[in-house]
């Protein structure tokens, strides 16, 4: 059964189509639209009736590009590479019935550890009913399930820290 509501994120490695300091110029200027109109997964939501994610939604992109930072650095590539700022770091979303679905926020944040921003979407939903056992046993779960991948999490982000001798 297809679920409801289903989300689809990460790092999606579209670029924008324009040379590299095009794109920086138009960040720094803040014409975003200009360079959504180069951003390749938007074109082929658009263009190609076959695109497989061509049903999904995406919120307003009202950020700068996500990707490719110089780490612990405000600065996009300088590397040899040089690579052209983009939005890689996309959250997608569909739902059966849209109508019942708001998006809350899209947004990115200003930690300079990767050479990505990390970004978060936040959804206010309707639902028609809830079966109250089937929902506790899930909860509980998810609650277990979440306790032993947050101290994973938090051993990682701690070894990371002590691996860059910030600790």
């Amino acid at each position: 059964m297809l679920s409801p509501f289903q989300q689809l994120n990460g790092d999606m490695n579209y670029r924008i189509d324009m040379r590299r300091d095009a794109v920086i110029s138009d960040i720094r200027a803040g014409n975003l639209a200009r360079l959504l109109a180069q951003d390749q997964l938007l074109k082929e939501m658009k263009n190609n009736r076959g695109f497989r994610l061509r049903s999904f939604i995406e919120g307003p992109l009202t950020f700068a590009p996500t990707y490719k930072y110089d780490r612990r650095s405000n600065e996009y590539d300088s590397s040899e590479k040089r690579r052209v700022p983009a939005w890689c770091d996309r959250i997608l979303w569909k739902s059966r019935e849209p109508d019942r679905v708001e998006q809350l926020h899209y947004r990115r944040y200003e930690a300079d550890v990767s050479d990505h921003r990390p970004i978060s979407a936040g959804f206010r939903m309707t639902i028609k009913s809830v079966s109250e056992e089937p929902r506790a046993l899930v909860k509980a779960e998810l609650e277990g399930a979440w306790a032993v991948h947050e101290k994973s999490l938090l051993a990682a982000a701690h070894q990371f820290f002590v691996d860059q001798a910030m600790v």
